[in-house]
């Protein structure tokens, strides 16, 4: 046994490792034969980026996936690193050839030179990725790291959705993709601190270092900066994409900007470009931020006079190299920016783990409120499936699809002001309509009987979900833009399918009756009608409209009264008139004025407000909510139901709601839990339930969706749910159930109540010009049905 060995098998047992066979000299057949044995029983495995040796995969490893490294003494990490870079000479496949036959070693970390194939073994030490198993102890000594405090929640958070991701679903995601995250890993703590703060920013800037307000989690920024901009990979010269060609460094630094001179001004404040100017000797009659632009860029060169003793002279000199020196005072350190393929393929990490784009802002978001303390999130069974998505095409597709709907959105919210967005929605309909044909030929194929009810929550994890929201959008834009022939045509095609958003049939229904009666077919529109009233799937918040359509179409149709359909009208509410002193006030800035109540005590206040005043003198008590309180009762009895472990609901750790939500795939996923809790409701009244999830919940402030822990006291919620009884707690919750477990909409403005004879009201508040909407009245019938008193209150002025 040679010195060397001695020294490595006696810090082995310092350590605590088994040391038996780790030698040349020390062979075990027996060991060998089972080993092998058990290798040849076990099933293969697809080597990973076509290794022959696949270990343990580095994600998996606990503390990787914590974001906590080994805590080891500065006399174990240099050991450590020793044994590294021993095992690693060891196993060099270079050692093993002639000297004359070994290929020149090239001098950069990433050189061009090398293929992909060739490059990434060599980065993750011969093919072995467990050896790089990213520990401190692993980093070189070149790359200090901070006085060990914790990692910070940004990079552990990072690293924890990381892992999660690629432990399920690392088959979603390219080699080259997979050494772009394992080589976060490997960087230094400081640079993955940086590059998980600056994740969570603008995509697509320029940040300058100097104003990264880091500098008390980063040693070194400027050191954290280079790291990053550091390839961890062989550029790919030939590849079939552009982006996973820039896939090997994360940032790059303002050497590589474009734009020039113009673009490293613009990241300079005002008072540093006054102070440029001024060192440049330009004089700015109005120093507003373009014109101090302007000014700086207006010459290419200026004379300057030197007053030197030995070089008295005139000497010309470019103004861009004396701008150029001036800005680099300015900007110590430089400005950086993160390569947008990284940032782009860690977006689509966030999206595979979220299971759609982040509902609360950045990708860390909600893990890092949760992290904080600053949101509790409902307690409930974490289900990853980790089939939602069969392969990489069709997780590729997915992220199309909802950057389409996200800008489909957009385009709805803009229109209002500029009919430019309603053409450019149109024309976003129209690139989509192939790709919606191509989904529904997919569905056609895998369903060709339709979508089984347990199998249509996955329906939202499909392209066709999103793109079909794009359609219907589109609609909304060619409505607008008056084409309503190709508006009717969509409708047709979204009808014609089963697959995606079976909830908006009764708007696609209504709709088509409307454009087919105001060209003059009214024969087709109240076809259209009665086809929609026999749709199982149409919601019972458009039978109402759709049913007074068709008596208002056969009566102009002139149908004989024996043929015509007579259907229940829907209840009004009780009206009562106020009268009180109106005021206008201007909003400021502007000539704008909007319409204030005198209250009782003489000061300005809404209409509602007033209405409350008048409730209150009969005794009630309430609130201006607009269903608040109902949809909190609704969540405090619902709670088992909304957060029961349904697949493909509960995704992740920090969801309000499940993420079906708001969707027809809410009731049709929980129908059995869900009549079970309405019965119980019904019978029991509710209270003890109320009672139960409030004194759990209410502690904390858990951040579920309709809790508003600060608005709605326990005595006001356990009154309003004793004076509904648990009757009418039962249809109210049914109603919201089968509207997809969200926020009721059209709900009456006041919420009242009085305690001492149980009696509860909601209101809705008009001007005596105002007319209720439909949502309104559907809701109002709802009510009434429950046996819950509604009232519509008319205020005029005295």
């Amino acid at each position: 046994m040679t010195g060397d060995d001695k020294e490595r098998r006696t810090a082995d047992a310092k350590l605590g490792r088994d040391t038996i066979g780790t030698t040349p000299q020390s062979i075990n057949f027996f060991a060998d034969l089972e080993q092998a044995e058990a290798k040849a029983a076990a099933p293969k495995r697809e080597p990973l980026f076509g290794q022959t040796v696949e270990l343990h995969p580095w994600y998996m490893d606990l503390d990787r996936k914590s974001g906590h490294e080994k805590r080891a003494s500065d006399a174990q990490k240099a050991l450590s690193h020793r044994q590294d870079e021993a095992r690693k000479q060891r196993e060099d496949p270079l050692a093993q050839m002639p000297r004359t036959s070994r290929p020149t070693q090239p001098t950069s970390q990433a050189p061009a030179s090398l293929s992909e194939e060739r490059q990434l073994p060599r980065f993750f030490g011969g093919g072995l990725v467990q050896n790089a198993q990213h520990e401190s102890a692993a980093l070189p000594d070149a790359a200090p790291r901070r006085a060990f405090r914790g990692e910070s929640m940004y990079v552990e958070l990072l690293q924890d959705m990381i892992c999660t991701v690629l432990a399920g679903e690392s088959h979603l995601f390219t080699p080259r993709e997979q050494a772009c995250l394992s080589a976060i890993f490997t960087m230094p703590y400081d640079a993955r601190y940086l590059f998980a703060r600056l994740l969570q920013r603008k995509r697509d800037q320029w940040y300058r270092l100097d104003k990264l307000e880091y500098r008390n989690d980063v040693q070194d920024l400027a050191q954290a900066a280079h790291d990053l901009c550091t390839p961890f990979a062989a550029p790919i010269t030939l590849s079939s994409s552009t982006e996973e060609a820039e896939l090997y460094r994360f940032a790059m630094m303002d050497a590589e900007m474009d734009g020039g001179l113009r673009a490293r001004l613009e990241l300079l404040t005002v008072d540093e470009l006054k102070s440029l100017a001024r060192q440049l000797g330009r004089r700015v009659t109005h120093p507003t931020r373009a014109a101090l632009l302007d000014t700086l860029l207006a010459k290419p060169t200026n004379a300057t006079l030197c007053f030197r003793a030995d070089q008295l002279g005139l000497q010309t000199q470019p103004t861009s190299e004396r701008l150029e020196r001036a800005m680099a005072a300015l900007m110590q350190g430089g400005c950086l920016r993160l390569v947008p393929a990284a940032t782009h393929l860690l977006d689509r990490v966030a999206l595979v783990y979220y299971r759609g784009p982040p509902v609360l802002g950045s990708m860390l978001t909600s893990a890092i409120l949760q992290r904080t303390r600053k949101c509790h999130f409902p307690s409930y069974t974490v289900q990853r499936t980790h089939d939602l998505f069969a392969d990489r095409a069709q997780l590729i597709s997915f992220e199309r699809a909802c950057a389409a709907a996200e800008q489909a959105d957009e385009f709805v919210d803009a229109w209002r002001v500029n009919l430019d967005a309603a053409r450019a929605c149109a024309q976003l309909l129209l690139d989509c309509e192939a790709a919606w044909q191509d989904a529904l030929r997919q569905m056609r194929a895998t369903w060709p009987e339709g979508v089984p009810s347990a199998q249509y929550a996955r329906m939202r994890f499909h392209a066709g979900w999103p793109l079909t929201r794009v359609l219907f959008k589109g609609c909304e834009a060619l409505a607008r833009l008056g084409q309503h022939e190709q508006e009717a045509a969509v409708l047709k095609q979204l009808l014609a399918q089963r697959y995606f958003w079976r909830g908006r049939r009764g708007a696609w229904y209504e709709r088509l009756s409307v454009i087919a009666a105001r060209h003059g077919r009214k024969d087709e529109a109240l076809r259209r009608c009665l086809e929609a009233l026999d749709d199982p799937d149409t919601p019972w918040a458009y039978l109402a409209r759709l049913q007074r359509r068709v008596e208002r179409l056969e009566s102009q149709l002139k149908i004989p009264l024996p043929s015509r359909h007579f259907f229940e009208r829907l209840r009004p509410p009780t009206q009562v008139s106020w009268v009180g002193v109106r005021e206008e006030v201007r909003i400021s800035p502007g000539p704008q004025t909007r319409t204030r109540w005198r209250s009782d005590n003489g000061s300005a206040c809404s209409v509602e407000e007033l209405c409350l005043e008048r409730y209150a003198q009969q005794g009630f008590r309430g609130f201006h909510c607009e269903g608040d309180l109902v949809f909190f009762l609704y969540v405090l009895l619902m709670w088992d139901v909304l957060f029961a472990p349904v697949p493909g609901a509960f995704e992740t750790p920090y969801q309000r709601a499940p993420l079906d939500v708001d969707t027809d795939v809410f009731s049709f996923a929980r129908r059995p839990t869900m009549e079970r809790q309405l019965t119980r409701i019904e019978q029991t009244g509710g209270l003890d339930i109320i009672q139960s999830v409030d004194a759990r919940e209410r502690p904390q402030q858990t951040y579920a969706q309709g809790c508003r822990w600060d608005m709605f006291s326990p005595d006001v919620v356990q009154e309003v749910a004793l004076c509904l009884g648990g009757r009418a707690l039962a249809a109210l919750c049914r109603v919201m159930c089968e509207e997809g477990g969200g926020r009721p909409r059209g709900f009456p403005d006041l919420s009242l109540w009085r305690y001492s004879d149980r009696q509860v009201r909601f209101v809705e508040v008009k001007s005596p010009n105002d007319r209720l909407s439909e949502s309104q009245k559907v809701w109002i019938d709802a009510l009434l049905r429950a046996g819950i008193h509604v009232e519509l209150a008319k205020v005029q002025d005295a």
